[in-house]
């Protein structure tokens, strides 16, 4: 067969056989230079990641002020009934209703100090009364509660009986009318009542109620 001679090799892969033929590769070298590719590549990657974080804004530092509301250090009661002493004390806002009894000397000898609750804590303003035989309820609120309107749909003929201008024969008209059509409405109802017209309703209308 005939021989075929290889191509003659370019001039400059004939400087680079050289070149490698007169230096040869050092595997110290190399493996340097790759460790010195990856550390650069690696500091760059860092710096690009530190860059696109976003910087977190510092929330504000809120100072709450303490309250400045406090409670009234004395409290005024009234102390009354069957105490020694009746009349207005300034105590603690921390005392008792048996401390306001003290400041009052104490109870009298025909009070009844166990029908109260000793251990309450006093309110500024508050009354205190204390019950005797004699005087088993304070007089203030029996005075306030007789005050109170009477219930024309609760009332019974005898309370009926104590409005101006309503006796016997009247509250029972009340009575049976409410009885047979059913409860007031109004005060103005009772017109229907017989008996009971515009100026005996006057007499009596602000000593009731109805709903």
């Amino acid at each position: 067969m005939p021989v075929i001679d290889a191509e003659p090799a370019s001039p400059l892969r004939r400087r680079i056989d050289d070149y490698l033929f007169e230096h040869p590769v050092n595997p110290r070298r190399v493996l340097l230079a790759v460790a010195v590719l990856l550390i650069a590549l690696a500091i760059t990657a860092l710096s690009w990641s530190q860059k696109d974080e976003s910087p977190v804004a510092s929330l504000p530092f809120v100072t709450v002020a303490p309250s400045t509301t406090t409670m009234p250090s004395l409290v005024v009661v009234h102390v009354a009934g069957a105490v020694i002493s009746p009349g207005l004390y300034h105590l603690e806002n921390t005392a008792r209703i048996a401390d306001a009894l003290d400041a009052a000397g104490g109870p009298a000898p025909e009070a009844l100090p166990n029908q109260l609750n000793l251990a309450s804590r006093l309110t500024d303003g508050q009354r205190i009364w204390v019950p005797s035989q004699s005087e088993p309820s304070d007089p203030a609120e029996n005075e306030a509660a007789n005050n109170q309107p009477l219930n024309i749909n609760q009332a019974t003929a005898t309370q009926l009986e104590q409005l101006t201008g309503i006796g016997p024969s009247l509250a029972a008209s009340i009575v049976a009318h409410r009885e047979n059509q059913g409860a007031f409405t109004s005060i103005d109802d009772l017109l229907n009542v017989t008996g009971i017209g515009p100026a005996k309703l006057a007499g009596f209308r602000l000593q009731i109620s109805a709903p």
